[in-house]
C-alpha cells in the first residue's frame, strides 16, 4: 500500500539532486530512492554524470535493483567510460506518471545536459534541489553557494526550488559540523530567497541534532576505497 502522505513524495514526482563533487548527492539520491520505494511506489533512479566521477549512483546498481528500483544509467559495458553517454530509457521514465523518479546529476557543469530535456521537464513537474556540503571548497561559503546556484540554474535551464544542507565529513561527521554548515547554508538561502528543504543527518547522529528544519536520516551505502 502506498503512503501518499509522506513528505518524501510531496512537491513533485521527479526529484533532481544537483551539486558539486563531494556534496554527497549520490548517497542522498540512493537513500531517497530506497525510502520512496519502501513507501510502495514504483521508483526509478537516474544517474547522469558526464564528467570524470568519484562515486556514482550506478555503482550501487545491485543494491537498488535488489530492492526493486529501476536504475536508469548508461549501458553496463559503458559504465566506466568517461564519455557523454546518456541513458537510453531516460525519456521513458520521465514521461511515465506512475514513476517516482530520483535524479543524481553530476558536478555543476554536468547539469548542462538537463537543458536538452527542457521540454520534458516543462511537461512533467519536477523539484530540483541544490545539495550543499560546506566542508567542500566549492561550497564552503555563502557566496560560493550563491555562485554555484546561479551557474547550475543557467546551464541546466531548471528552476531550483530549495537547498538541502548536507554538510558532512563521511564517518567523521559530528553535530558541530552539521550545525556550522547549516548556519552558512541559511545565509545563502536567505540571499537567494529559497527554503531549506531539509537537513541531512547520518544515522549515528539521529536524535542528537536540533534544528527547526525537516530532517533526513541518511544511511551510508557507498563503500569508499579508503575505508576498510
Amino acid at each position: 500500500m502506498q503512503d501518499t502522505d509522506s513528505p518524501l513524495i510531496q512537491g513533485a514526482r521527479i526529484k533532481i539532486f544537483l551539486g558539486e563533487f563531494g556534496s554527497g548527492k549520490t548517497e542522498l539520491a540512493v537513500n531517497y530512492a530506497l525510502q520512496i520505494k519502501g513507501l510502495g511506489f514504483k521508483t526509478a533512479i537516474v544517474d547522469i554524470d558526464l564528467v570524470k566521477p568519484y562515486f556514482r549512483t550506478r555503482e550501487n546498481r545491485s543494491l537498488l535493483e535488489k530492492n526493486g528500483i529501476e536504475v536508469v544509467a548508461p549501458e553496463q559495458r559503458l559504465e566506466s567510460a568517461d564519455l557523454p553517454v546518456l541513458p537510453h530509457n531516460l525519456t521513458r521514465v520521465l514521461s511515465q506518471p506512475d514513476y517516482q523518479v530520483v535524479m543524481d546529476v553530476g558536478g555543476g557543469n554536468a547539469a548542462t545536459v538537463l537543458g536538452q530535456f527542457n521540454e520534458l521537464f516543462i511537461n512533467n513537474p519536477y523539484q530540483a534541489m541544490l545539495v550543499v556540503n560546506t566542508c567542500r571548497p566549492f561550497t564552503s561559503t555563502a557566496a560560493a553557494i550563491v555562485e554555484l546556484f546561479h551557474c547550475i540554474e543557467h546551464v541546466s535551464r531548471l528552476k531550483i526550488a530549495g537547498i538541502i544542507s548536507n554538510t558532512n565529513l563521511a564517518g567523521a561527521t559530528t553535530e558541530q559540523h552539521i550545525q556550522a554548515g547549516l548556519a552558512v547554508t541559511e545565509v545563502a538561502a536567505a540571499q537567494l530567497a529559497l527554503p531549506i528543504h531539509c537537513v541531512v543527518i547520518p544515522e549515528w547522529l539521529s536524535g542528537k541534532v536540533n534544528t527547526r528544519y525537516p530532517i533526513f536520516i541518511l544511511k551510508p551505502y557507498t563503500q569508499y576505497p579508503w575505508i576498510g
